[in-house]
């Protein structure tokens, strides 16, 4: 277990340690680690004293004090048994903070194309790329909001992301507290997700990936719940269903389905509703979202035509020899590639890839440490694996599926012009991450050690790409 940790603790420092090279590196090279590239936003004289004092916290009696002076203000909060009031009172808090912080540019991804497309006099409704997301938000902005109050189509996206920030702020802090044992395991959970990167979708970012990050996350509370027997297969099915009309990425997700409804099926469940709950589910969201669009005269012609997926060029991998097109940015085994990746995954959840990496390095290492800390825990460590491994196994293969298609799918303007895209899938992982170092760092004070500088770290790394994003940035 310590061994763990101290990875976690040379990665912080690798991390804090990058971010301040940024402030030493050129234009053209911060072009190539454009993941640590919003460091440079905060002054050098602010930017240093942050990342040195986040670095104290791999000292183990540091961490521990600033531990006991979080727990002296977490023993000084009232109401702690009305925690569903918190939960509440939590989001509703979130929602300014959201919209105060938000983006304040539309240079990223679709943006000007989405508010431009949807406002003119022939308006863009209906769109197979994200379907249901694209069709909800011009209704919206043409039925409701345009003429009670004038409002642009940039602050309808805006609204709506900051509003599906609430919700998830809400319902994740829901599904912290069903899936830790104690306070220490739910600010993990919790504290991993809502310091990822990933999280600036929420910042009243004007793309159509907020709305799927929520789903995201009811469908994987869903799962877990259906899991414990509370939640039907056919609940789980169904959002993943709608999840997928939103934006059509997501259906990578459902070899996480198909492994809920083998436990279902192990479980006792009929062979013939397993079954059902699989198939009409999506079978009726299908069904409904090809009514829509045929009615609005872009059905199956369009889908399979001019509207058809894979972006500009309808290619949808990443070419393994040769670039063809201008829609083509780099072969899928080049340097080029991999450095837009591991930027993409650094800036949307900057310990989630590496832990998960730690985490298998733990499993396969067989070494004399590990062996004797099995035996010593056998016990605890089985009746561990009886409560969670339908949990890691369900996000293991969302999270798995997620991970590939961020390595193969071709984003149309690169990686970084399209990082939305793929940010999604860190919830996902995040999640993964967190309950396998809970399963890993079964000693208490080794792993409040690690959440305190794994939440700290990710904080400042977060805070600095959302206040970047404050401004009107020239991103040519």
């Amino acid at each position: 277990m310590k061994y763990v940790l101290a990875a976690l603790r040379l990665w912080a420092l690798f991390v804090l340690g990058v971010h301040l090279l940024a402030y030493n590196l050129s234009p053209e090279t911060l072009e190539t680690f454009w993941s640590v590239w919003p460091y440079t936003f905060l002054p050098a004289w602010l930017g240093w004293p942050l990342a040195i004092g986040v670095a104290s916290l791999v000292v183990p009696a540091w961490n521990q004090n600033v531990q006991r002076l979080i727990s002296r203000f977490w023993q000084m909060i009232p109401g702690k048994n009305c925690l569903q009031g918190w939960f509440l009172f939590l989001a509703l808090c979130a929602m300014p903070i959201f919209w105060l912080a938000r983006i304040r540019h539309l240079q990223w991804g679709d943006a000007d194309i989405l508010v431009i497309g949807l406002s003119q006099a022939e308006p863009v409704i209906y769109n197979w790329q994200a379907p249901f997301t694209v069709y909800l938000h011009q209704r919206l902005w043409a039925l409701v909001v345009n003429p009670l109050f004038g409002w642009g189509v940039d602050r309808v996206y805006a609204l709506v992301s900051v509003l599906c920030g609430g919700l998830f702020v809400y319902i994740l802090l829901k599904l912290a507290y069903e899936l830790g044992r104690n306070t220490l395991e739910r600010t993990l959970i919790a504290g991993f997700v809502l310091t990822s990167g990933a999280i600036q979708l929420f910042f009243g970012y004007v793309e159509n990936y907020t709305m799927i990050s929520l789903w995201l996350l009811i469908f994987i509370w869903l799962g877990f719940r259906s899991i414990q027997g509370v939640a039907s297969l056919w609940s789980v099915a169904l959002v993943l269903a709608m999840t997928n009309a939103l934006h059509p990425s997501t259906i990578v997700i459902w070899p996480a389905v198909l492994y809920l409804a083998w436990h279902h099926y192990r479980s006792g469940e009929a062979g013939n509703q397993v079954l059902l709950s699989l198939i009409l589910p999506p079978l009726i969201v299908s069904n409904s979202l090809i009514t829509l669009m045929e009615l609005g005269d872009h059905g199956l012609v369009a889908f399979l035509g001019d509207d058809r997926p894979g972006g500009g060029d309808h290619i949808w991998f990443v070419p393994l020899l040769a670039v063809r097109t201008q829609w083509e940015r780099y072969t899928m085994f080049s340097l080029p590639h991999f450095l837009d990746w591991a930027n993409e995954h650094f800036l949307i959840s900057v310990f989630g890839v590496v832990t998960l990496l730690i985490a298998a390095g733990w499993a396969g290492w067989g070494s004399s440490w590990r062996s004797n800390w099995a035996r010593q825990n056998r016990e605890e460590r089985s009746l561990f694996l009886a409560e969670t491994r339908h949990q890691i196994w369900f996000l293991g293969l969302a999270s798995g599926f997620y991970l590939f298609l961020t390595w193969v799918w071709n984003a149309d303007y690169g990686i970084r012009k399209d990082w939305d895209l793929f940010s999604p899938s860190a919830f996902v992982y995040s999640l993964l991450a967190a309950l396998l170092l809970i399963h890993i760092l079964r000693d208490k004070a080794l792993l409040a050690q690690a959440t305190l500088l794994i939440l700290a770290v990710s904080s400042l790394h977060t805070a600095t790409w959302i206040f970047a994003n404050t401004h009107r940035l020239n991103l040519s």
